[in-house]
């Protein structure tokens, strides 16, 4: 047989290293459950999703057959981006290619966020997924499993494709089925042969996937001295003042006053004793905030007993303007750390709102509502002064950042995509539900066009965890509220936590976190609330840090050795080919 000349050989191996890596290309699968729509309701059925990853800029690709809605391809890119936050991978260096195969037309929707999050996490952390397991559910922010319907159909369609472990979220173990009686699902699943599972969160399901457990350090949060000295002297000035505005009050009012004013002064009074309460407890951001609670009221309560008419609330409103304006030039433009970031984003976001309730107040002095106006007055003054107040937290020791504005615009640019995502997602459930929300993520595009990208970032922050709270309470059962408030602050500590191993305080997060905390019994959805900002501002350092780990598709030793044959083969072929070219007379000999 007659040897292959050597640009032949040479050739041929180029060839055979560009297929290798295609025909040893990784593509993850799952079954996914599903419901589709007959005549008689609804019927449980099967679909396939698969996931290629390769090299890119972060793009998501999602392929159905047959179509599905709008909500399916939002989800997805959702779906993704937790799965990258919790593989704490940089994924804006690949491209993600989704495909759903079903064989009839099944309801699109969020129902696979669980699933697309798992099976994306096991192909980045180079995981085996268990294909006789699958899960059905949300995915929402910390990685927490929300409800889903259709649970008994989809346990049967399971059954059909022989299934042995259905995984679905905490709390919907009993479904209500359409003549109210309610079905056991584990008992359900046990006659089928399924075994059917409650799992909370991402960490339950990759251990009913692989049986590995994910490592979870058990620190105790530990509150940086920094913050508690400043905090509580923050604490103190405002709670202080709470005394000494009713000390002033006190003595200002004459006789019985009407029944507006002694509304004004229980809630002032009932505020005050929340935050004395909330500082004994040393949950100091709640005390700043009961007091500061209490302290507009108080000032609003001196307002109107003295009497102020409309040439004195304006003067009044002049000269917090001018005051507004004078501290506002002298704040820091320029900062290292993210303790930094987040005191110039939160003082700014008081002088702003001081301002909203300045004009607030003219408007309604303007139309004659002058005891409406003295209190927008009184709220801008105390807001400006708890701006003041804040601003103790600049300067602090912490790791240092390069905040240009490049970097900075990056960061706005990326939240406000996220903010959106969210809103939209939310929209094709509740399309008038979110109308702040949507303020808010108008304020930020607004700040992004001023390149005020700092407050950009904080209020896309907000405005995403306003949409993430909805989707994480929907069609979660009143009475298991409280489960969901629980896990939601337990994976806001642990965040708290690991922020805090790098020496980055989280200091806005934490205050948020505390704050959720002191609300949980008394309004568990405004605690709600709250631990969703904390989770979206305790992690601000991945916009700037590039610590994050890359992704290595898994090699196989088979495959690992062909590459390397083929490599030999190349150099060898190289090598033939330049000496071949050599002996022609094809390269020229320099002499020295």
């Amino acid at each position: 047989m007659k040897l292959l000349k050597s640009k032949e050989v040479f050739l041929l191996t180029l060839i055979f290293l560009f297929i290798i890596p295609v025909c040893y290309a990784s593509v993850g699968h799952m079954p996914l459950l599903a419901v589709s729509q007959t005549k008689d309701g609804y019927e449980g059925s099967s679909a396939h999703l698969y996931l290629e990853i390769n090299p890119g800029t972060g793009r998501v690709f999602i392929e159905t057959y047959p179509l599905t809605k709008l909500d399916t391809q939002i989800s997805t890119r959702f779906a993704r981006e937790i799965a990258c936050k919790y593989a704490n991978i940089d994924c804006n260096k690949y491209d993600f290619f989704y495909t759903i195969r079903a064989e009839s037309s099944i309801i699109g929707g969020p129902s696979a966020g669980a699933a697309i999050s798992a099976l994306t996490i096991a192909m980045l952390d180079n995981l085996n997924l268990d294909e006789d397991i699958t899960i059905t559910g949300t995915i929402n922010s910390g990685g927490i499993i929300g409800p889903v319907g259709g649970l008994k159909e989809k346990i049967d369609a399971a059954s059909e494709i022989k299934i042995k472990k259905v995984l679905i979220p905490t709390g919907t173990r009993f479904s209500k089925e359409m003549d109210n009686k309610t079905i056991d699902l584990v008992e359900y699943g046990d006659e089928k042969d399924i075994n059917i599972v409650e799992v909370s969160d991402l960490d339950d399901v990759l251990y009913e996937f692989t049986g590995k457990k994910k490592e979870i350090r058990n620190e105790s949060l530990e509150i940086s001295d920094e913050y508690s000295g400043i905090m509580k002297i923050l604490a103190e000035r405002l709670c202080n003042k709470s005394y000494a505005l009713k000390e002033e009050f006190e003595k200002l009012k004459a006789g019985e006053l009407d029944e507006n004013l002694i509304k004004i002064e229980e809630n002032a009074d009932n505020l005050t004793k929340k935050g004395e309460i909330a500082f004994n407890k040393n949950t100091l951001y709640s005390a700043a905030s009961f007091c500061f609670g209490a302290n507009t009221k108080y000032k609003q309560l001196i307002f109107l007993v003295q009497g102020m008419k409309k040439k004195d609330v304006a003067d009044k409103i002049k000269s917090t303007r001018d005051e507004i304006k004078d501290f506002d030039s002298g704040l820091p433009f320029k900062y290292e750390t993210i303790t930094d970031l987040q005191t110039y984003a939160i003082v700014k976001e008081r002088l702003i709102e001081s301002e909203d309730y300045l004009e607030l107040s003219e408007e309604q002095l303007g139309k004659g509502e002058i005891n409406e106006s003295i209190s927008s007055l009184a709220y801008a003054i105390e807001r400006f002064y708890s701006a003041k107040a804040w601003s103790e937290f600049f300067n602090n020791k912490g790791k240092k950042f390069d905040f240009n504005k490049e970097v900075l615009k990056s960061s706005c640019i990326t939240k406000i995509l996220e903010a959106e995502e969210r809103y939209q997602y939310v929209m094709l459930f509740f399309p008038d539900f979110l109308a702040d929300t949507k303020k808010e993520i108008d304020l930020a595009y607004s700040d992004m066009e001023n390149e005020d990208y700092d407050l950009c970032l904080f209020k896309a922050s907000k405005a995403k965890a306003e949409s993430d709270i909805i989707l994480s309470t929907l069609g979660v059962e009143e009475e298991h509220v409280d489960n969901l408030l629980n896990k939601k602050l337990e994976i806001v500590g642990r965040n708290i936590v690991e922020t805090s191993r790098k020496g980055l305080f989280p200091i806005i997060g934490y205050s948020y976190y505390e704050y959720a905390k002191s609300l949980k019994d008394d309004d568990k959805y405004s605690a709600l609330l709250y631990a969703e900002y904390a989770l979206e501002l305790s992690n601000l350092d991945i916009y700037f840090d590039n610590s994050k780990k890359t992704f290595m598709p898994h090699i196989d030793k088979m495959f690992l050795s062909v590459f390397v044959l083929g490599i030999l083969i190349g150099l060898l072929s190289g090598l033939l080919l330049f000496r071949r070219k050599r002996e022609k007379g094809l390269f020229i000999k320099i002499n020295r």
